[in-house]
């Protein structure tokens, strides 16, 4: 019988981050599942995977918490024997007007979205063994973008990009890390009306909002895709092309 892979999805148990485990557990991967606080949510994704044949843990950690953050590769030492793959999916996304942002609106984002994948990472690299593995973070097309009302966020997604490209040379050639940076997939809770979707649709090429499955499927590829590292996917429907004509 043939070892399966073993990975690691952090805040994998709601929106893109359950989406992302599921696909990872359909091209046969075993699974320890983050989370911190949506326990019942993290429990119930474990229980479809399991149903699907993969093994499966969950295990509950404050990432933005140093102290807390070697529990879930603890949990993957004693089940699986170490990992394969690293996920970074846990993130906040908080609106703050930058006129009135603090320097703690600061220090929380960046401890949960740019802090904690690095040490994640760390964790990571420790346990993939000498037949390679990767460690794929999400990032966000925002990181090169100007978004005023959300700028700790786009700034530690912004770092995070800077984080992989680093970590894809300290980590060659046994560890790659590469980056799927999402546009408009899940818009933020209380902007996700019609209008809102019908807006976000409009600046994308191919015409739609994009579904957490496509975020799912980049990272599946970026999983087994072994000579591809330092990468940054683009999953935005085509956003990035979309040029501004002003009539003359």
């Amino acid at each position: 019988m043939t070892a399966r892979s073993r990975a690691l999805v952090t805040g994998g148990a709601t929106r893109v981050g359950r989406a992302i485990a599921e696909a990872l557990a359909e091209a046969g991967y075993d699974l320890v599942l983050h989370y911190h606080s949506s326990e019942a949510e993290a429990r119930d994704v474990a229980r479809l995977i399991s149903e699907q044949g993969s093994r499966v843990e969950i295990v509950r950690a404050d990432l933005a918490d140093p102290a807390q953050i070697p529990l879930p590769f603890e949990l993957a030492d004693d089940v699986f024997g170490g990992l394969d793959l690293l996920v970074n999916n846990a993130a906040i996304f908080p609106r703050v007007d930058p006129r009135e942002a603090t320097d703690a609106d600061w220090d929380k984002v960046f401890a949960l979205n740019a802090r904690a994948p690095f040490l994640c990472a760390q964790q990571a690299a420790r346990r993939i063994g000498a037949t390679g593995g990767a460690i794929v973070n999400i990032v966000d097309t925002g990181a090169s973008e100007a978004w005023p009302n959300y700028i700790p966020y786009v700034a530690s997604k912004a770092a995070l990009v800077s984080l992989t490209k680093g970590l894809a040379v300290a980590y060659a050639p046994r560890v790659r890390v590469n980056a799927v940076a999402p546009g408009a997939v899940l818009l933020p809770d209380g902007e996700d009306d019609a209008a809102a979707h019908a807006a976000a649709s409009r600046r994308t090429v191919l015409g739609r909002v994009g579904e957490p499955a496509d975020v799912a499927a980049a990272v599946v590829y970026l999983a087994g895709a072994t000579f591809v590292t330092g990468e940054i996917l683009r999953v935005d429907g085509g956003q990035h092309l979309k040029v501004r004509r002003t009539e003359g």
